[in-house]
């Protein structure tokens, strides 16, 4: 693997490549080295080796911004779909300056164009976290304010001193690259499955181990053929053997369809543009839940923040995503105007007068970010999987002491 200032690097610093193996199944991603022996793609942020007598062709691509002005000839200034559907091609490459311009050029013709202004202030967001990420692997904490920052909307403080906030922060606990693998493993619809590979060699031994049961077959030819199976048939198998210690073999090389969607229209959208500023749950009056909110395109934030979101529990003791009722879950009810919420948001004073600082993150629940998120909420695989992750996230993710939930005022 890499390492140094090529680990370093954002993937659109290296060449985007199709990779085509001897199979015929086609891999893309971004070059990040080629030699006699082996090719290494960075795909969603990790970098996987590929052994050369594997490889049938590797094509480099154009540079985006070739590619770009081609499409972008294309496309008529009034067609304002094609157009953002372009700069959603642009952002995913972290070009977000030209993303940027295409958005501007809508919203002058169209300035009450719902999409495009949701889409301006992703791009914002994107750009804000990209120049205030650090040169380093270390995440360092916020600068501390002078003035009192606003709180956030679960238990404020429980539980955590100076001391610990800080150095919560300072070292931020992420996801390593063989858990957030073991999440997309879980987490892929084998109708509509991302590039993954499964090494023979797993194969074998689960094979092997499972000798016996009826969907091994006895005969070597049986065995045979099912090594011959594409890598979402072998994991249709493991999945039906219940073969969990052998999960963590297959690698998955691009992102399952609901982790897409987490991380386009719920990450980048309200999380990070309002529960992960620095004023709030990025920041060190964050009480328990705390969210990494740098380099938020990378693996390694998309899966720790999920990650975190998904175990955290209110005071009460309650999930915030409410997988059987999403429209109750706590992450949508306290976005709401309290007006509307069920779970109304407590209030958050800031500065000399206590002036409440909180605003909603949602206009109401007809907001498109609302049922976006509704809709993440209902992509996700179910019975939810036990990961089984060690994972020490920076403070607690359950309450020391649970507290009775109040009653809703009739």
């Amino acid at each position: 693997m890499p390492s140094g200032a090529a680990a370093l690097a954002q993937p659109a610093e290296f060449p985007e490549t199709v990779l085509t193996l001897i199979g015929g199944q086609q891999i893309e991603g971004f070059l990040v080295e080629q030699t006699a022996s082996h090719v290494i793609l960075k795909i969603g942020n990790i970098d996987t080796r590929y052994d050369i007598e594997k490889i049938g062709a590797v094509r480099l691509l154009p540079s985006v911004e070739s590619r770009y002005k081609q499409m972008r000839s294309a496309i008529e200034d009034t067609d304002t779909d094609q157009l953002l559907s372009l700069t959603e091609w642009l952002v995913r490459r972290h070009r977000f300056e030209l993303a940027k311009s295409e958005v501007d050029a809508i919203l002058q013709r169209s300035p009450e164009n719902g999409p495009a202004r949701r889409m301006r202030d992703m791009i914002g967001t994107q750009i804000m976290l990209r120049d205030a990420a650090p040169n380093d692997m270390e995440v360092s904490s916020p600068p501390a304010r002078a003035e009192a920052t606003a709180k956030p909307m679960f238990e404020v403080g429980e539980g955590v001193s100076t001391e610990q906030s800080a150095s919560g922060l300072n070292n931020f606990p992420l996801l390593t690259g063989e858990q957030i693998n073991l999440i997309k493993v879980f987490e892929v619809d084998l109708t509509r499955p991302p590039p993954m590979t499964v090494p023979r060699d797993a194969m074998n031994r689960v094979l092997e181990q499972y000798a016996g049961h009826p969907l091994v077959p006895g005969a070597r030819e049986g065995r045979d053929a099912i090594l011959l199976q594409t890598p979402v048939e072998q994991l249709n198998l493991l999945f039906q053997l219940k073969a969990r210690d052998s999960y963590g073999q297959v690698k998955v090389q691009g992102q399952p369809e609901s982790m897409s969607k987490f991380r386009d229209t719920v990450l980048t959208t309200f999380v990070l543009n309002g529960c992960a500023t620095s004023a709030c749950h990025g920041g060190l009056d964050a009480g328990r839940l705390v969210l990494m909110n740098r380099r938020p395109n990378s693996d390694a934030t998309v899966y720790t923040d999920f990650y975190i979101l998904e175990n955290f529990r209110t005071g009460s003791g309650k999930p915030l995503i409410d997988y059987d009722n999403p429209e109750r879950s706590a992450l949508l009810q306290y976005g709401l105007p309290r007006a509307d919420s069920l779970a109304k948001h407590p209030i958050v004073p800031k500065g000399e007068n206590n002036i409440d600082a909180w605003k909603p993150a949602f206009k109401s629940p007809s907001d498109r970010r609302y049922t976006d998120t509704i809709a993440w909420i209902k992509s996700m695989y179910r019975p939810r999987p036990d990961y089984r992750i060690d994972y020490k996230p920076a403070r607690p993710l359950a309450p020391a002491v649970v507290k009775e939930e109040a009653k809703p005022i009739r």
